[in-house]
């Protein structure tokens, strides 16, 4: 009895030791599934590489110009507000439609956007506010011209390019038809461009903004041979005719 005591008295014999572990053993890495982990290497210095404008880069700096300077003389005061809209369907409404948004936020004017054509027996119905104008866009052409090809080198060949936008600007009062303002939006800009960045600056979604890349006729091919030629010649003439 006397050991019994004892052994009951010694402490933490009463009850079963807890262990808590803070993990479990890892499981084994699976070879067999892996998954890409995206990532990406910046380019950090002072000047990145030099790239071509894209055609529709090019179109779209026209259009700007276009249409800042064609909304100049429009009688548009600001905090006004007008209804926009377009005169004609053309896939590339969106860059003028853009264009002239840009110029109507730097007057501090508001516009309602209409995104189809405004037939005229339903004007009334397309003005936001009476007394309103409606301001319509007409893109007659927008499109990209390989002119002609520079240099004769090995990939030092560029290609010079046009970007032209001509269109139109109309104002109308949107309760009778009237005219109230009408002006040209025209614009063109020349650039040249690497060759070999062709597949870069064209889009296939934007037909207009294709084109055809000029050839070298076989004249404009001998004509440089030629003129070295004669120059060789002169330059060996002078030499041989020295005392």
């Amino acid at each position: 009895m006397l050991v019994l005591g004892l052994v009951a008295s010694l402490p933490g014999t009463s009850g079963a030791a807890k262990v808590r572990y803070s993990s479990g053993p890892r499981p084994t890495p699976d070879t067999l599934l892996s998954e890409a982990e995206p990532s990406m290497e910046p380019v950090v210095r002072a000047r990145g590489p030099r790239v071509a404008l894209t055609n529709l880069q090019l179109v779209t700096m026209v259009a700007n110009v276009a249409i800042e300077r064609a909304l100049k003389s429009a009688p548009l005061d600001s905090g006004g507000h007008v209804t926009l809209a377009p005169a004609e369907s053309h896939p590339l409404n969106f860059v003028v439609e853009h264009a002239i948004l840009r110029v109507l936020a730097r007057k501090g004017i508001t516009a309602t956007v209409r995104r189809s054509v405004v037939p005229d027996d339903s004007l009334a119905g397309a003005r936001g506010t009476p007394g309103d104008p409606l301001l319509e866009y007409q893109l007659a052409s927008a499109r990209i011209t390989y002119l002609r090809l520079r240099g004769w080198l090995p990939g030092r060949v560029k290609i010079e390019r046009q970007g032209l936008v001509e269109g139109g600007l109309t104002m109308r009062d949107a309760g009778t038809s009237r005219v109230l303002w009408t002006g040209d939006a025209s614009h063109n800009l020349v650039d040249a461009f690497p060759r070999s960045q062709l597949a870069l600056v064209e889009d296939a979604r934007y037909t207009d903004l294709k084109a055809d890349v000029p050839g070298r006729t076989i004249d404009k091919a001998i004509e440089p041979v030629v003129v070295v030629a004669i120059v060789g010649g002169l330059i060996a003439l002078f030499f041989q005719n020295r005392p």
